[in-house]
């Protein structure tokens, strides 16, 4: 029996060569890989009331002056009662010198993230004690997720009496 097909038409169809199976090969990676891609979705509530909570026990374990350079944004500002803006890092971390000795714990009470997922705002209380004195107050921390971590971009803490 003749074959209805001209010889070398479409020749190796059905039975790949070599390069066939490499492109083949290739192509089924490139799908698997693109299928275990994924990009980081927008950060949540939960995730940025994890981040203040990690912050409070870092700086529980090494201290608030370390504590509050290492979750700062580049850009980070601290508000407090009396004093202007402290604006960047390197200022923040001046603005805990001699605070060795002290102890600041907070909590977080509630959070609100954006539509993007990009910012948020936690609040709590804190209680502050140091010299042998102890103080409580209110924080509001609003927060930036940078390169998968949520660090703060203004914290602000203001004296007031726990309810």
């Amino acid at each position: 029996m003749r074959s209805l097909r001209p010889e070398g038409a479409l020749s190796g169809f059905g039975q790949p060569g070599a390069t066939e199976v490499k492109r083949l090969a290739a192509l089924l990676l490139l799908a698997f890989l693109a299928a275990c891609a994924h990009r980081a979705g927008p950060g949540t509530a939960d995730e940025v009331m994890q981040a203040d909570r990690d912050f409070a026990a870092r700086a529980a374990a090494v201290g608030i002056q370390a504590a509050f350079v290492e979750y700062a944004a580049p850009d980070a500002m601290l508000l407090r009662a009396g004093v202007g803006p402290i604006r960047g890092r390197q200022a923040i971390g001046e603005s805990f010198a001699g605070t060795e000795k002290a102890n600041l714990a907070w909590a977080p009470e509630a959070a609100e993230t954006a539509a993007s997922g990009e910012l948020a705002y936690t609040w709590g209380w804190y209680t502050l004690s140091a010299d042998g004195k102890t103080s409580t107050g209110n924080y509001v921390s609003i927060w930036r997720r940078i390169d998968g971590h949520w660090r703060y971009v203004i914290d602000l803490g203001v004296p007031a009496p726990r309810p």
